[in-house]
C-alpha cells in the first residue's frame, strides 16, 4: 500500500509533527461505496476539501465502522489535487506528543482531526483544539472532525469548545450493511485490478470478520498473493493465503 505525507501543500508552520504520519493513498471517495444515507455527508465533504463550500466546520459522527478515517483522509487527498494545503490528524496517535503539536494550523487551508473522544476531558488539549477552531476560522480554514459520538454527546469540560463543537454542520456516516460490503469489496478489488466472483466475495463475507478494516485487509492480503503467484484470484487462493 502506497502512501503520501499527511502534510501537503503550504505546511511551513507544522514541522513539529511527529514522522510517519500518512495519508494512504487509496482512501479517496473514488474507492468509497456511497450508500444513500451517506450521500450528503459525502457531497459536503467533497465541496469542503475542494473549497466550494460556505462549511467552515464539519463535525462527522458514527458508530461502529463507518469509514470515518477513510473520508477524512479522502479530503485531505480532495484539498491537495487542487493545490490546497491540508493535514490530516489521528489524534490517538498524536495525544502522547502534548496538545502543541497542533500549534500553527491556521496556516492550513482544510484541517482534518480525526478521533475526537480521545481528547475530550484533557484540558490542555481542549484549550489548544479551542485555540485552533478560532484561528481557524479568522484565517478562513475549513476544520473537519470526526468522532464516534455526536458533538452533544461528546464528554468535553471545556464550556465553550462544546458550543464550537456544535455550531457546525453535523453529519452522521452510517456503517454499511452486510449487502453495502460485499458490493464494496468488490468495488475495491475491481480497482486494484482484481475480478471478483460473487462465489469469491460470499466466501470471504462468510469467513471474515464484517468490519470494513478487516475487509480491506483481507483484501491487501489477496492482492500480494495475486501479485505474487500471478493467479487469479478464487476460492482456493483465499483458502491458501488467508488459512480458512
Amino acid at each position: 500500500m502506497s502512501r503520501s505525507g499527511s502534510v501537503e501543500g503550504d505546511a511551513a508552520g507544522m514541522g513539529q509533527l511527529p514522522l510517519g504520519l500518512a495519508l494512504d493513498d487509496s482512501a479517496l471517495f473514488s474507492n468509497f461505496l456511497v450508500a444513500d444515507d451517506n450521500a450528503l455527508a459525502i457531497a459536503s465533504l467533497k465541496g469542503v476539501g475542494l473549497g466550494d463550500s460556505s462549511e467552515r466546520f464539519v463535525y462527522l459522527w458514527g458508530e461502529g465502522s463507518p469509514g470515518l478515517t477513510h473520508l477524512l483522509q479522502a479530503s485531505c487527498h480532495e484539498a491537495t489535487a487542487c493545490g490546497r494545503s491540508a493535514v490530516y490528524l489521528p489524534l490517538a496517535e498524536l495525544v502522547e506528543h502534548g496538545p502543541a503539536i497542533i500549534e500553527g494550523l491556521d496556516e492550513l487551508d482544510l484541517v482534518c482531526l480525526d478521533g475526537l473522544e480521545v481528547i475530550a476531558g484533557l484540558g490542555a488539549w481542549e484549550f489548544a483544539l479551542f485555540s485552533v477552531f478560532n484561528r481557524l476560522k479568522e484565517s478562513g480554514g475549513a476544520l473537519v472532525a470526526a468522532s464516534r459520538s455526536t458533538p452533544l454527546n461528546l464528554p468535553v469540560a471545556l464550556a465553550d469548545l462544546k458550543s464550537r463543537l456544535q455550531s457546525g454542520l453535523t453529519l452522521q456516516v452510517h456503517a454499511l450493511d452486510d449487502r453495502q460490503k460485499r458490493e464494496a469489496l468488490i468495488l475495491r478489488a475491481r480497482q486494484r485490478g482484481m475480478q471478483m466472483s460473487d462465489a469469491v466475495a460470499d466466501y470471504i463475507m462468510l469467513r471474515s470478520e464484517r468490519g470494513l478494516p478487516a475487509l480491506i485487509d483481507v483484501l491487501d492480503r489477496l492482492d500480494a498473493s495475486t501479485l505474487q503467484q500471478q493467479r487469479q484470484l478464487t476460492v482456493p487462493l483465499v483458502k491458501q493465503t488467508l488459512g480458512w
